[in-house]
């Protein structure tokens, strides 16, 4: 296990020094299995793939991609984004997670959950992950409507029936026959680098 402090101290040292790069790779799984984030280490990692493409691990930039979506609506996947070397942007993998970056951006998260449908075994490499988007589809809700129908709202985070009940319950939002009337609190934000550990 590497705590994030060793890590932090690791990039005062050597941020420029390839070597690094297999102790932050190992570190990309250590946050998907605590559920933490460290966009600083991850934008590390990648700027080394960046310049040395050969020794790019897809499968290691798509756990960070998923880690930097479920952040949204920080800016984390953009930054992420930036620094792939081309043959990465064009892997399948990356042009998936790019397109649901796009759907969650534009607010067509049905079309996002179908998306994400199929795709569930790359999603599936990070916990948590549909917990985070829907954080962040109630924060976009939130600051976007007083009121919303229960079945536009079961579309939008993918939720019915017990689960939706107790998901209005969290959140304080009541129903009156076929709306939901939506109050903002302080939680109604997106995911953010506050949630899931360190930032």
């Amino acid at each position: 296990k590497m705590p994030a402090d060793k890590i932090a101290e690791l990039l005062a040292e050597k941020r420029y020094d390839p070597s690094i790069a297999s102790e932050l790779e190992q570190y990309v799984d250590e946050q998907v299995k605590s559920g933490t984030y460290d966009l600083e280490a991850n934008l590390a990692l990648l700027r080394f793939y960046q310049y040395r493409p050969a020794i790019t691990k897809v499968p290691v930039v798509s756990k960070i991609l998923i880690k930097a979506l479920m952040a949204l609506p920080d800016a984390d996947f953009m930054l992420c984004m930036y620094l792939l070397p081309a043959a990465t942007l064009s892997d399948v993998s990356i042009t998936t997670l790019r397109s649901l970056a796009d759907q969650l951006e534009s607010c067509n998260f049905q079309k996002f959950w179908t998306e994400a449908a199929s795709c569930s075994a790359l999603l599936a490499t990070v916990p948590g992950f549909d917990d985070a988007v829907r954080k962040f589809i109630l924060g976009v809700i939130s600051a976007t409507f007083n009121v919303i129908t229960k079945e536009e709202l079961s579309a939008a985070v993918k939720l019915s029936g017990a689960a939706l009940d107790s998901l209005l319950s969290t959140r304080g939002w009541s129903v009156s026959g076929s709306e939901v009337k939506v109050t903002a609190d302080a939680s109604a934000g997106g995911g953010g680098k506050g949630d899931g550990g360190a930032a």
